[in-house]
């Protein structure tokens, strides 16, 4: 489990712990603009993963969003996800008009996302 410190989330889960950043992607190169305790993947064929620098005992929710000023609508998806070894969140970058998986992020493209963990085994 991750032992850091880790300001009090009042939540009915125990031990919750919350990230959340941003990456920005300039020709599929990744940049990570804001957040801690977290690395991420340059961006291959619209594929990219975020690593957690510490392990965690359950993923409770993830939501990722993608911010752009020009080229095509597009929308994140989690695709996979191990938190309690490899540490690892795997995302897709995928087209709005027709859910294709995207080549690469645009030049001004950015993705947030936010992640709420479980650092307990304890129910």
């Amino acid at each position: 489990m991750a032992n850091r410190d880790f300001k009090p989330v009042r939540a009915l889960e125990r031990e919750v712990v919350i990230l959340g950043g941003r990456v920005s992607f300039t020709n599929g190169t990744a940049t990570v603009s804001e957040g801690t305790g977290f690395t991420c993947s340059d961006m291959a064929s619209g594929v990219f993963t975020v690593t957690l620098s510490d392990k965690y005992s359950d993923l409770l929710y993830c939501h990722a969003t993608t911010v752009g000023t020009g080229g095509p609508e597009r929308y994140i998806e989690l695709t996979a996800h191990d938190v309690t070894s490899a540490k690892t969140l795997a995302f897709v970058s995928n087209d709005q008009g027709d859910d294709a998986v995207t080549a690469d992020a645009d030049a001004d493209e950015e993705v947030q996302f936010i992640v709420f963990l479980k650092n307990s085994s304890l129910t």
